[in-house]
Formats: structure tokens, C-alpha cells, sequence
């Protein structure tokens, strides 16, 4: 039997336009390649999950390497998601945003700190990664504490530098960021709050990982290379930080 070589992990919620645009972008990529393609919904009112949905996606993927995509990063050129099992890849190097006309924004018009996106990302970690399975059970998968709006990418990043390995980057890929209202929090949010102190903890928080979520999930085919995952009622251990 031959191994599955890539599952595109799409964690996903109210955001039915920019997966109509992505889905048919990333089967164009793969065509000629054993893949699949999970969409991991989370499938509740509460603050967006979106570590704990990959954690449960990762743990029920089929494929080699698992590339881990946001819903509203379409890859335009030079994309590559080739990496080995010892280093993880984040293969975006440059970021246009698009307004909802999809015309790229002007720059005012960008949250300030992604303004030079469209000539480089610089060490920015969120959008799209990669990681061969084996690396991302040797690391323990994601820490599932991360709830609603920042800093679960930064924790991923630096929890493979803390476990001795750095991303591999291509500088060159062009990704396209699909219009979205901006989500950012008041900074006396709660999560957002928590979500800075676990970051700032990590080195104590690294035996976190996928074992420390599970929740109810609901699988449905769409094709025979995209899988639906409906996921609810996620269960944590208590955290202390």
C-alpha cells in the first residue's frame, strides 16, 4: 500500500467564501499527488480553537506531511510544501491583503504591522506551515490552551526552536491574504490575556500538546480527497500557568 504523502489541514468557521476560493486553488496544486484535504470545523459558538482543531485533525490525518492552512491564505507563486522529516517548513514569503473585491488593499489600508508583507513576512509564523508527522508526535503536536485571537503561531515557532529545530523558509512564495474584518480583541480580553502568558511560559508549558484535548467529532466525505471533521464539545485538563 502506498503511503498518503500530504494532508491539507484547513481549520475553518463562517468563512464559506474564502474556502470556495482556497479549495479549488489547493486541488489545481495537488492534482498529480496522493493527498487529502481536511476541513476541521469548529462547530460552537465559543472563541476560535484553532490549535486544538489542527491537534484533532493531525491525530486522524492519513498523509506524511501535514500542512496546517489557514482559510484565507490562497498560495499565488513559487509555493512549495516539499520539506524533509527533520525540518519543519513555513513556506510563506511574501503577503498581498486583498479587499473584499479581491484588489490588493492599499497600504494604509493594512493593519500596521503587516504593511511590509508584500515584500517580506520576516519571521512572522502564522498562515501556513508544515511539519512531517513524525515531528509533530516527537514535539508532542500543538498546545491546545491557545483560545480565540493571537499567539498560538508565535508558540508554534518557538516550541520547534525550543525542541531544536527551525523553520525552513521560502522567501519566495507569494500568498494572497483574502479579505476578512479585523478580529483582534481588546487588549483586557481574558484569552487574550492568557493566550501572552502562555507564550511567555512556554519553556514550562512544552509537555502540552495534542494528548491534552479531545472533543466530539463528526466526520463527513465531500470527495475522495476532502474530509469534513465537525468538531464540538472540545474537553481540556485543567490548566495552570
Amino acid at each position: 500500500m502506498v503511503k498518503m504523502k500530504y494532508s491539507v489541514i484547513i481549520s475553518y468557521r463562517d468563512r464559506e467564501e474564502h474556502l470556495k476560493k482556497l479549495l479549488p486553488r489547493l486541488q489545481e496544486i495537488f492534482e498529480n499527488e496522493s493527498y487529502e484535504i481536511i476541513v476541521v470545523e469548529q462547530n460552537n459558538n465559543e472563541k476560535f480553537q484553532k490549535n486544538s482543531l489542527y491537534n484533532i485533525a493531525a491525530k486522524q490525518s492519513n498523509g506524511e506531511l501535514l500542512i496546517f492552512h489557514d482559510v484565507d491564505y490562497y498560495p499565488v507563486s513559487n509555493i512549495s510544501y516539499e520539506t524533509s522529516e527533520d525540518t519543519p517548513l513555513y513556506p510563506v514569503g511574501k503577503v498581498k491583503f486583498l479587499d473584499d473585491n479581491d484588489f490588493e488593499r492599499s497600504i494604509n489600508d493594512i493593519p500596521f504591522g503587516y504593511r511590509n508583507f508584500h515584500m517580506t513576512v520576516g519571521d512572522h509564523s502564522g498562515g501556513v506551515f508544515v511539519i512531517h508527522k513524525n515531528l509533530f508526535e516527537k514535539i508532542g503536536g500543538l498546545n491546545p490552551y491557545y483560545k480565540g485571537w493571537g499567539k498560538e503561531d508565535d508558540d508554534t515557532r518557538e516550541r520547534l526552536r525550543l525542541h531544536g529545530y527551525e523553520w525552513k523558509r521560502n522567501y519566495d512564495g507569494l500568498f494572497y491574504a483574502l479579505y476578512h474584518t479585523d478580529n483582534k480583541p481588546s487588549d483586557n480580553d481574558s484569552d487574550f490575556i492568557q493566550n501572552h502568558e502562555l507564550l511567555f511560559k512556554i519553556r514550562n508549558l512544552l509537555h502540552l500538546g495534542y494528548n491534552h484535548v479531545s472533543a466530539n467529532v463528526e466526520e463527513f466525505n465531500l470527495s475522495d480527497n476532502i474530509r469534513w471533521l465537525k468538531v464540538s464539545e472540545f474537553v481540556y485538563n485543567k490548566l495552570e500557568i
